[in-house]
């Protein structure tokens, strides 16, 4: 008996050997209907883009169209509005590109078996239950050179058909990680890579997802508290513009002689916004210690997290494991 001479190829993903049946029956998404998402994705992308020109019209008006208070409010959040709406835009139109790239990807790979199949057929070689079967693995010492050259054709052919089917799928793996860190970027989370490794910590593992997770949450309060401070210094920054325009009217008023009643009453004006000036500060200045306590937290734990992932040791809060005093045990 003789063995046919071919060079395998070793596929470890799926199991697919050289020698197994090729599968070539397109079993995925229809990609009409992958496309059709992809283009409701960047329909809402083209929405978000409304949203976003409306935000930025009003974060831009004129101080002549809108003044005050309540104007600068509006224009601020406005802004912070437009920078949200702008980020949501690019990620959905990021997203849908990435969807109607992997819907061309499975037509290509649904084309593709198509192909593989036609081939295989055309080669003779036997197509059962959608797979294409490799020929007989072994074939008489003393058969006819023209049985044997056959043999040996059908197993180049099959070798084709198997290189190509590898080609195909490599490539539509290729386009799904793709997608999926599409997926990933535009929900703002990403797969833990590291999820098996530990860092020590004396007596306690830390997993670095969980270090990915304080971090994250940390930068998110400190972002929240100087989010926070800075509108207690822009409520401080328009009361001292109101305090600055009614001593203006109270001065015009007294050069004015104006009737005694309506200077006092002015000056009740700016002695009420003189006190709520005041407490602003107060709030500004709380609310500026706080945004420090955040950000000096959310540096130590963005630091853990470097330090982790450099590999150098991280010591446990002592606090959370350490034993009571032996002073306070024994008496």
């Amino acid at each position: 008996m003789t063995r046919v001479v071919v060079d395998k190829i070793e596929v470890q993903q799926d199991g697919l050997k050289f020698g197994d049946p090729i599968g070539c029956h397109y079993h995925w998404l229809e990609p009409d209907k992958v496309d059709s998402y992809g283009d409701s994705v960047r329909r809402l992308a083209a929405k978000v883009e409304l949203a976003a020109d409306g935000f930025e019209r009003t974060a831009t008006l004129s101080e002549e169209v809108f003044a005050g208070e309540a104007a600068d409010a509006l224009r601020d959040r406005a802004g912070r509005r437009h920078e949200e709406s702008v980020s949501v835009r690019d990620n959905l139109r990021g997203l849908g590109r990435a969807i109607n790239a992997y819907s061309d990807v499975l037509r290509r790979h649904r084309e593709g078996l198509d192909q593989l199949r036609a081939f295989a057929a055309a080669q003779g070689l036997e197509i059962r239950d959608n797979r294409i079967w490799p020929p007989v693995e072994t074939i008489a010492g003393d058969a006819p050179q023209k049985e044997i050259d056959a043999w040996e054709r059908d197993w180049k052919a099959y070798q084709q058909c198997f290189e190509t089917k590898i080609e195909l799928r490599d490539a539509r793996r290729v386009s799904t990680r793709e997608l999926i860190k599409a997926l990933a970027d535009h929900a703002g989370v990403h797969p833990d890579k590291d999820r098996a490794r530990f860092v020590a910590a004396d007596a306690n593992q830390v997993k670095f997802g969980e270090l990915r997770r304080e971090a994250a949450e940390e930068a998110m309060e400190a972002v929240q508290a100087n989010d926070r401070a800075d509108a207690a210094q822009r409520t401080v920054d328009g009361l001292k513009r109101r305090e600055q325009s009614a001593l203006d009217d109270l001065e015009e008023m007294v050069l004015a002689e104006r009737p005694p009643a309506e200077i006092q009453a002015q000056a009740d004006k700016v002695a009420a916004l003189h006190r709520e000036l005041t407490e602003a500060r107060v709030e500004a200045r709380e609310a500026d210690t706080v945004a420090d306590r955040e950000q000096a937290q959310a540096n130590r734990a963005a630091r853990n997290l470097e330090d982790a992932e450099a590999g150098k040791p991280r010591l446990a809060d002592q606090t959370s494991w350490q034993s009571a005093d032996l002073k306070d045990r024994l008496g």
